[in-house]
């Protein structure tokens, strides 16, 4: 102890007793060291809240962008999941009317039919897949061009090419419907 803490202590004794000033003493003490660490246990914690405040708001913002090509993640695939019925069924309609195309090609309704195709086309063209769209155009064009292809007669090159055409279309149709196989999972319980 100092000069000044022992003359401060004397001072107080003579003013104050004896016991107040040990019961001060010891108060003091314990106080000192008590506080000390309560006062820095109170700083590491605000210290902790404050950087766990900050973390927390980093990975919030890192998780922002992510939780928004989810959500349009999600989005897009129910909309591919409500059309699907309607694309399975526009594929199946596709076969149908070129099985009609087929029947037809050497007949005088092979105008009519192409016109049925395009006609039905137009209000059902976005349900196919790219390549079936493709193929479906081609199919009942050459129908449509096969009549004159075929009396001219110019070349069976360009007749054999055209009725690949209108042929080539299951080959492209068939594989762009094709669903999954069903999972061991899936066939138990269908198995069920």
């Amino acid at each position: 102890m100092t000069p000044e803490e022992i003359a401060f202590i004397y001072k107080h004794v003579s003013v104050y007793g004896l016991g107040l000033v040990i019961a001060s003493i010891i108060v003091y003490l314990i106080g000192k060291h008590s506080l000390a660490s309560y006062l820095s246990e109170k700083g590491k914690n605000l210290a902790t809240k404050e950087d766990i405040g900050k973390i927390t708001a980093l990975v919030e913002e890192v998780k922002a962008p992510y939780n928004q090509l989810l959500e349009e993640l999600r989005a897009r695939h129910q909309l591919r999941l409500a059309a699907i019925d309607r694309r399975l069924q526009a594929h199946q309609e596709s076969f149908a009317l070129w099985r009609q195309l087929i029947g037809a090609v050497h007949t005088d309704n092979a105008s009519s039919a192409v016109i049925t195709c395009q006609q039905w086309w137009e209000q059902n063209c976005l349900y196919l897949e790219p390549e079936v769209r493709e193929a479906f155009v081609r199919a009942y064009t050459a129908v449509g061009a096969h009549g004159s292809l075929l009396q001219d007669r110019t070349g069976t090159e360009a007749i054999k090419q055209n009725w690949r055409e209108i042929i080539r279309f299951p080959e492209v149709l068939f594989p762009a419907v094709q669903l999954p196989p069903l999972s061991e999972l899936e066939k138990k319980a269908v198995e069920s």
